[in-house]
């Protein structure tokens, strides 16, 4: 299952890349970007990353060596959630063979490639000095879902709100008053929601009949939420762990 988008085309740095940056952002599209302990990994050999002066990051974000804990996973917190700065476990934007843009990686179901074009520029490729330009059109697997991607300067003209993008996959989901109240609602019950499908039911129970009706023309936005938080007025509240 899944959903695959295929890339045509190449962003263009004004200049090449150097070997070590070459190397990490290669690595970093390797690896399954993950929610880490980083005081586990302080002193764990990451050569690719420390070649380019990278820290650890926020829930080990920058971490490329995932060789040495694939059997331990003494690091992970949780295997199917990426840091919270990152848009989804996979990254497939690497660098050209040359060093001098960066392009797909040629592999099935790159989701959130905006956000993760956005993510590149604003942590890597803006802070080493370089800047990025050109043109990459997508098709996905409907015909009608095809588009173009246009960066400038750093600056990506289309699609628009590239940036919002990025910051809403990394964000809690604002929810509603109802919404949140169900939520809190479920936490004091100490019985968390197990399954998706539970959620109407549970509401109606709990006399939440409100929220009931925002969920099934928000569900995706629901999913987020239980993977990031949910935000009302301030204050986040995050799920526990679950089968979704």
């Amino acid at each position: 299952m899944g959903y695959t988008t295929i890339f045509e085309g190449t962003f263009h740095l004004n200049q090449r890349l150097l070997d070590s940056e070459t190397l990490y952002l290669l690595e970093f599209s390797r690896t399954r970007r993950m929610k880490r302990n980083p005081e586990i990994l302080q002193d764990v050999p990451d050569a690719a990353r420390t070649a380019v002066g990278l820290p650890v990051g926020e829930e080990g974000c920058y971490f490329v060596n995932e060789k040495w804990d694939e059997e331990s996973e003494l690091s992970i917190v949780n295997y199917n959630r990426p840091p919270k700065t990152q848009p989804g476990l996979w990254c497939q934007w690497i660098p050209t063979a040359d060093g001098g843009g960066i392009q797909w990686n040629g592999m099935e179901k790159f989701y959130d490639y905006v956000e993760w074009l956005q993510y590149l520029i604003d942590n890597f490729i803006e802070p080493w000095g370089y800047v990025l330009r050109g043109e990459v059109n997508w098709q996905g697997e409907r015909e009608e879902d095809v588009g173009m991607i246009w960066v400038e300067n750093n600056v990506i003209i289309s699609p628009e709100d590239a940036q919002e993008l990025l910051r809403y996959a990394v964000s809690p989901v604002s929810v509603p008053k109802v919404v949140w109240d169900y939520l809190q609602a479920v936490e004091a019950t100490g019985k968390p929601l197990t399954h998706w499908h539970e959620l109407v039911d549970r509401a109606v129970e709990l006399g939440h009949g409100e929220a009931a009706l925002w969920f099934k023309p928000n569900m995706d936005k629901y999913l987020d939420g239980w993977e990031r938080g949910f935000e009302f007025e301030g204050k986040v509240i995050k799920m526990k762990d679950s089968e979704l």
